[in-house]
């Protein structure tokens, strides 16, 4: 209780001084409005709720270098970029980490049986962050921790965002959320 009022207090202040909070809330979890992966600056472009039987599951936060509305951007922008998925509900690995190889495998031709194998029970606020740094490849990190090797070019970071913004993204909601496309404007 002592949290949510002095996060009431915050958000009090803040809206009495005029001040701008720099972060965004979803979920219960706050994603920073700007963050650094390696040496390159990022930006929050969106955020939403992976929900099953209207049950969150799992918040996720796509960091780009600048915001976009659409996903071939998203993908087309230079530099370094983010994804990264908080847990909201206690999750077994193994239906979890199925469930986003069968995402991947509905959006692109290869399917990345490595992606994320060593991940084990999940539980609310464990943080997995998926970033793409050129020249470097793709890096997963759980709680912080390097999982696995890099592995070298964009395909496995481009296969991995296309489970929100691919053509058969997971959920509608989840897209128009991570491009932050207002309600009357639908990607076309």
């Amino acid at each position: 209780m002592k949290q949510n009022s002095s996060k009431l207090m915050e958000d009090i202040k803040k809206f009495l001084t005029g001040k701008k909070t720099d972060y965004v809330e979803i979920g219960g979890h706050r994603f920073a409005e700007n963050i650094k992966v390696g040496q390159n600056a990022l930006v929050l472009n969106g955020t939403g709720v992976r929900t099953q039987s209207d049950k969150p599951i799992y918040a996720v936060a796509l960091y780009l270098p600048a915001k976009t509305h659409r996903q071939d951007t998203s993908r087309a922008l230079l530099g370094a970029r983010r994804v990264q998925i908080v847990i909201l509900q206690p999750l077994n690995a193994e239906d979890f980490i199925s469930s986003m190889r069968e995402a991947i495998a509905e959006n692109n031709d290869e399917t990345y049986q490595e992606f994320m194998k060593d991940l084990r029970n999940l539980e609310p606020g464990d943080v997995a962050d998926v970033d793409w740094l050129p020249s470097r490849g793709t890096f997963v990190y759980y709680n912080g921790q390097l999982m696995g090797n890099p592995v070298r070019g964009k395909a496995l970071y481009d296969a991995v965002l296309s489970i929100w913004l691919g053509d058969h993204a997971l959920e509608e909601g989840l897209r128009e959320g991570l491009l932050s496309l207002p309600k009357e404007e639908k990607e076309n």
